[in-house]
């Protein structure tokens, strides 16, 4: 037993504790502390405990980077102050509290008679690791040959035939699942781009008819196979036996007892309609198969998805309720959790929602599907992001790009991209995982692929994460925004509906056109159980009304708007964030309304609230809002006294640093931070302001501070191109 701080560690066993309690670690993360505790006080390289924990992987990285996260959080353990591990720039860690072997005084050691040195005993634990516990899910399935099953090419010039591919699909997986890491189609888009050795193995499937019968052609590797099919019916676990047999695939189908025949033709007809039409024309399917066979449970869980997705809260609630998982198979169980947690963090339900993801997550590592362990995470990850935890918001995105790499960003993330409707992906101080060059490759991809295969409800939900990607010129994003639109309007998907709608109001919102904001937002219908898509519904229309008064100098839209504002602070149901950007927004108002005390009451209280948060790149907002307010009341060094030197992507806090820094004739200072500006893209029309700022200070009695932009003239420093 190996003691250190408060801890004990069996390095026997691979167990932590402290006290008398036992930590919960995964084996991963217990290696690596195994690692540390036989190696304390050096200096050991980050590829050195690649090279020793993690030989292979897609992912190495990011997985060793999850775990030391893990680690510290486990020891309570601080890396700006670290007590145990310190991590040296450039060079590697260190794991720097003492650690001793306790005395031994078992019988067994005893018998023995041999002390087992520290160095030892851990190189033994790392070295037996896979004998004593067993790998982690991820790590087990990233042991596995990986292999991608293409969607079934259907050459038999019926549609309505696509179904099938859907059941062939599902029986091949459920024989292959434990001999292979099995990719999720989703994925195929960026694994099909890779070179082709770093390719997985791809199994394609094409059906074609012969006289009366069908063909089933398989190949995989270089070997294909034809298997005959004679009708489009219900044995399709035979038909997958005889496509692996005769591709000489290790698979299950040896072992495999024959279950009896039920025809679920109209549940997989009813996948084939969820993802290339979706729920309106899916739920016919799905209840049509529950008449067949009334206990099918993949079958009522899809019905009570559809249910929420279009808008009938309450049926939902019963359909969920309803279902009995008893001894159901890992993946439905994942994927019962999964869905109730995504309904439940709709509504605004965090707590109850953060429990399903980890009763999926369990779940999902027992199933070892790399798809449902990784939207597991990915679900925990947004109710984090939600409660504004951003340490724990950051621990299941690392885990979540450890399996899937950057595709666990290019949706979710671009979701989270616009600034005071919602806070910026990373919530703290730095942006680490929101990868928006990676996502719009990965998103441009898909976008071609779920063209070519009719997958529209994928198609949609790439459009729609690249329409919110702000590296994407503007004319293209509005376009693959209302492609999305279109898509969806028509697939019976009301929640989804609601989330593109919403996010054109914000997108035009940010070009200045409240108007046209207004025209989308004004279509949204939500149910009032959606907490948080009503309370950024309500937000973004005082926003458009705001941005009509500004722009327009609308008094009686300002007057509208800030109305709405204060109904909004008064509900019940209001998130922190939210407040802070209420008041903000008000400060904005009584800007423009020439209210100074008032909107500076406000700045500071949203200021607060956001430092609380640790959101510094919402925070940037109130601070250069009171700067500006400094400025107008003729107090440039206070206004000074909050410039970041920091900061330098921010536009409107190096502006108004110049201009203050021009008021007090430092010119030093105006010039540097003009430098910073004029390296930043969009900046002209501010440099230009400040060139006919400087010409006129101290030479007129003009209030020119009115040629300066106020806060309000940017809603997102997206730093877009403005085409």
């Amino acid at each position: 037993m190996l003691l250190f701080g408060p801890f004990r560690f069996d390095a026997e066993r691979l167990v932590l504790y402290t006290g008398q309690s036992q930590q919960l670690l995964r084996p991963k993360v217990l290696q690596l502390l195994a690692y540390f505790l036989a190696h304390p006080n050096q200096v050991i390289k980050r590829e050195t405990l690649l090279s020793a924990l993690w030989q292979h992987g897609e992912f190495r990285e990011a997985a060793l980077t999850q775990s030391i996260n893990e680690l510290r959080q486990a020891l309570g353990d601080n890396a700006q102050s670290p007590t145990y591990i310190r991590t040296l720039p450039q060079q590697g860690y260190q794991f720097i509290c003492e650690v001793h072997a306790a005395k031994c005084a078992t019988k067994r050691a005893k018998q023995i008679g041999v002390a087992v040195s520290l160095v030892a005993a851990l190189f033994f634990a790392v070295d037996k690791i896979h004998a004593i516990w067993p790998l982690s899910s991820s790590e087990q399935i990233q042991q596995k040959p990986a292999l991608l099953i293409l969607p079934l090419q259907n050459e038999t010039g019926v549609e309505a035939n696509a179904w099938w591919g859907y059941a062939i699909e599902s029986e091949l997986k459920a024989q292959l699942q434990n001999h292979y890491q099995l990719k999720p189609k989703n994925q195929a888009p960026e694994l099909l781009k890779l070179p082709a050795e770093k390719q997985p193995h791809t199994l394609a499937l094409t059906l074609k008819p012969r006289q009366q019968r069908f063909i089933l052609q398989a190949s995989l590797d270089g070997r294909t196979t034809d298997v005959i099919v004679e009708q489009l019916g219900h044995n399709f676990s035979e038909i997958a036996t005889n496509v692996l047999f005769a591709l000489e695939v290790t698979s299950d189908h040896e072992n495999k007892t024959a279950a009896p025949v039920k025809d679920l033709s109209d549940y997989y007809r009813g996948l084939q309609a969820l993802n290339e039409h979706g729920p309106e024309l899916a739920r016919s399917y799905f209840e049509a198969a529950l008449v067949r066979v009334p206990e099918h449970l993949p079958s009522q869980l899809e019905l009570a998805q559809v249910a929420w997705q279009q808008g009938d809260v309450t049926q939902a609630k019963a359909r969920f309720d309803k279902i009995t998982l008893g001894d159901t198979q890992d993946g439905l169980q994942a994927r019962y959790h999964l869905y109730k947690g995504t309904f439940e963090k709709a509504q605004g339900e965090f707590e109850a929602a953060l429990t399903s993801a980890e009763l999926g997550l369990r779940a999902a590592q027992q199933s070892q599907q790399i798809e449902l362990i990784a939207s597991a995470y990915q679900l925990q990850a947004d109710i984090y992001w939600h409660t504004l935890q951003w340490q724990d918001y950051t621990l299941a995105m690392n885990a979540a790009y450890a399996l899937i790499g950057s595709r666990s960003f290019a949706y979710s993330e671009a979701q989270r991209s616009f600034y005071l409707a919602n806070p910026p992906a990373a919530g703290p101080q730095e942006k680490n995982h929101l990868n928006l060059v990676q996502s719009k490759k990965v998103l441009s991809q898909a976008i071609d692929y779920y063209r070519q295969i009719s997958a529209n409800l994928e198609l949609a939900t790439s459009l729609f994460a690249y329409g919110q990607n702000y590296l994407v010129p503007v004319n293209e994003g509005e376009q693959s925004l209302l492609e999305a639109l279109d898509i969806v309007a028509d697939s019976g998907n009301e929640y989804f509906k609601v989330q593109v709608l919403t996010y054109l109001g914000f997108y035009y919102i940010q070009l200045h056109q409240g108007e046209k904001a207004l025209s989308y937002l004004d279509q949204v219908q939500i149910h009032e159980s959606f907490l948080p898509a009503t309370e950024q519904l309500q937000l973004l229309k005082a926003m458009a009304w705001m941005d009509i008064g500004l722009v327009k100098n609308d008094q009686n839209a300002l007057h509208n708007a800030k109305r709405q504002y204060h109904q909004l602070l008064e509900t019940d149901y209001i998130s922190p964030l939210t407040r802070a950007n209420t008041k903000l927004m008000l400060a904005w108002i009584g800007l423009k309304l020439g209210e100074l005390e008032t909107a500076h009451t406000l700045t500071e209280q949203a200021l607060t609230e956001y430092q609380r948060f640790e959101l510094a790149d919402v925070a940037i907002y109130a601070e250069y809002t009171k700067m500006y307010i400094h400025l107008k009341q003729g107090q440039p060094e206070q206004a000074l006294a909050l410039a970041d030197s920091d900061n330098t992507d921010a536009h409107l806090m190096l502006f108004y640093t110049s201009a203050a820094a021009q008021m007090i004739n430092n010119e030093s200072l105006a010039a540097h931070s003009k430098a910073k500006l004029s390296a930043l893209r969009n900046s002209d029309g501010l440099l230009q302001q400040l060139d006919e700022f400087t010409r006129l200070v101290g030479h007129t009695d003009k209030n020119i501070l009115d040629l300066l932009d106020a806060p309000y003239s940017v809603y997102c420093q997206s730093k877009w191109i403005l085409e």
